[in-house]
């Protein structure tokens, strides 16, 4: 049985069923991954993966249920699931199921990326793998390395009349570089994510993991005390992917972040621009509709400082009148509908980092944050992080530092602001920020 003709079964039955609305949501994919060892595949994946979940609106409740199996035997068993989920299931509200809008275009966002043979895949591993070892004697070896592509289909259908869907794909390429100087050892990663295999570099990805990687050799530490603070862009997107559920409003309206009341209200430095737009093109985390079916909409989060909107899907918006900002997003075939943001990112500025370093003069420029799970509280802001990079003075990166501690609070770093930089740079998840230059920012050290 073809899969919308079964999708429409579903539907059917489930009306006749006892269910008021209904409605299917598809995930498919196809994934590549190969890793590379010491010029050999250690690791090969080449999968597949499908599967549909129900969500139908049972005697005033919303019930979920999800399978795999995409054969007619399955209907009866999702229907039962559904029944049996939301008569157990504490619910505030109703849950109402969206019957569409206007849509905004969407190229077919898939790409032929199958058109290069395995056997040239594992061969641009290899070279990335060289290039790193290559780019000098101190990178003794690598932790990871890394090249794989990944396709994906969305649609949903229900019985209000929606009947949507998108396909995107992508590869990425992720090396991870090891430098020694006798005893002492130092790491550092790059990755890339791009549409066309003409896009990749792996020279240059594997010649930067290995010149970052050997450039923290000889680090030190540096007296505690308030310093000059620049983010590095990768840095700074870790940091606003553990705070960015501030932005949510279901979150604030359950009092789990102080931004609840804040709209219109200067937050943030005239100088920050936060974005969540899910139509940017090339966009990792880009997509024309949430999981709900609302339109994606290009919008600003912080504006010229000012906070102009949180982020809702349809339930938290419903609470307040407002309409769905496009961000009700599923984790995952099981999992129910939660606020979520697509391409999430500060703004460009219009300084390199080297004209941003200039201007701080003296500081520090901080490339890697960890302890992020552990080390933020979301609700407070506050943030204690150990980190590494390089001491500036007289606006030039002279050496590196590590076993440093930066500590301070999310929405005051956030207000603390003297310049951006034009680096953009995205994480994986879609999360991005350029470098950020933050004023006087506490720094334990020796």
């Amino acid at each position: 049985m073809e899969r919308k003709e079964l999708e429409q079964k579903i539907l059917d039955k489930s009306l006749k069923s006892g269910f008021t609305q209904g409605e299917i949501f598809f995930r498919g994919s196809e994934n590549f991954e190969v890793m590379i060892l010491e010029g050999e595949v250690s690791k090969y994946e080449n999968s597949k993966e499908k599967g549909i979940s129900f969500r139908g609106n049972y005697q005033g409740k919303m019930g979920y249920a999800y399978t795999e199996e995409l054969e007619e035997s399955a209907i009866d068993f999702l229907l039962t699931e559904a029944k049996e989920n939301a008569s157990i299931l504490y619910q505030e509200e109703e849950e109402e199921i969206f019957a569409g809008e206007e849509y905004p275009q969407w190229e077919k966002n898939i790409y032929d990326l199958d058109s290069l043979l395995v056997e040239k895949r594992i061969l641009l591993a290899k070279r990335m793998e060289k290039a790193t070892l290559e780019e000098s004697s101190e990178v003794t070896s690598l932790d990871y390395c890394l090249l794989g592509m990944e396709k994906n289909e969305i649609s949903i259908i229900n019985t209000e009349g929606l009947d949507i869907s998108y396909e995107k794909s992508f590869a990425t390429g992720f090396v991870s570089a090891i430098a020694k100087r006798g005893e002492e050892t130092k790491t550092a990663t790059d990755f890339w994510k791009g549409q066309t295999w003409e896009e990749f570099n792996p020279e240059a990805l594997g010649k930067w993991a290995g010149k970052r990687a050997t450039s923290f050799l000889g680090a030190t530490t540096i007296p505690s005390g308030t310093y000059d603070i620049i983010l590095e862009g990768k840095a700074m997107a870790s940091l606003l992917t553990s705070f960015a559920g501030v932005f949510y409003a279901d979150n604030c309206q359950k009092g789990f972040s102080l931004l609840k009341g804040k709209q219109g209200e200067q937050i943030a430095s005239i100088m920050v621009e936060l974005r969540d737009d899910p139509l940017l093109i090339n966009g990792y985390a880009s997509a024309p509709f949430d999981s709900e079916g609302v339109a994606g909409k290009n919008k600003a989060v912080i504006e010229n400082g000012i906070l102009k909107t949180l982020l809702y899907n349809r339930k938290s918006g419903k609470k307040e009148n407002i309409p769905s900002t496009g961000n009700g997003f599923k984790d995952g075939l099981k999992s129910s509908v939660k606020t979520g943001s697509t391409n999430f990112y500060i703004q460009n500025g219009e300084s390199s980092i080297e004209e941003l370093m200039e201007q701080m003069k003296d500081g520090i420029f901080i490339t890697d944050l960890m302890g992020l799970h552990a080390g933020t509280n979301s609700i407070s802001g506050e943030f204690s992080l150990s980190a590494q990079g390089f001491f500036v003075e007289n606006g030039k990166s002279v050496y590196p530092v590590e076993q440093i501690t930066v500590a301070g609070n999310f929405f005051q770093l956030l207000k603390d602001v003297k310049g951006v930089a034009g680096d953009l740079y995205f994480s994986s998840g879609g999360k991005g920020s350029p470098s950020v230059w933050i004023e006087n920012l506490g720094v334990a050290g020796a």
